[in-house]
């Protein structure tokens, strides 16, 4: 499973979650061997709303978490299989992971 942040920061699982998707500057992607964290990867956001649809689909994404859902493509992300996942308080990966494992996220 592939799980992408939208961050303010390139600092691995200990960047800051953006509170929008038009705030981050990165994408944080977990990549999980069940609820291990088996790999980081950190790639720069140089994508418009548009183009999340179809990065999403070529890197297989499976989930995004994010802040609030402004600027997200929420009806085309999902038609292509992706989980949204929404934690108003802003929080690091790493946090945001923990409380994604314990099932305390809203799944939109």
């Amino acid at each position: 499973m592939r799980i992408v942040f939208p961050t303010v920061e390139n600092l691995s699982y200990m960047s800051q979650v953006a509170s929008n998707i038009n705030e981050a500057s990165y994408f944080t992607i977990l990549n999980l061997t069940g609820q291990t964290i088996s790999s980081v990867e950190m790639l720069d956001k140089k994508r418009t709303s548009k183009d999340l649809v179809k990065e999403f689909k070529k890197n297989n994404f499976n989930v995004i978490v994010v802040s609030q859902t402004e600027g997200l493509p929420i009806e085309e992300l999902k038609k292509n299989g992706v989980s949204i996942f929404v934690e108003e308080n802003r929080k690091k990966v790493l946090s945001l992971y923990s409380d994604f494992v314990q099932d305390k996220l809203k799944k939109i």
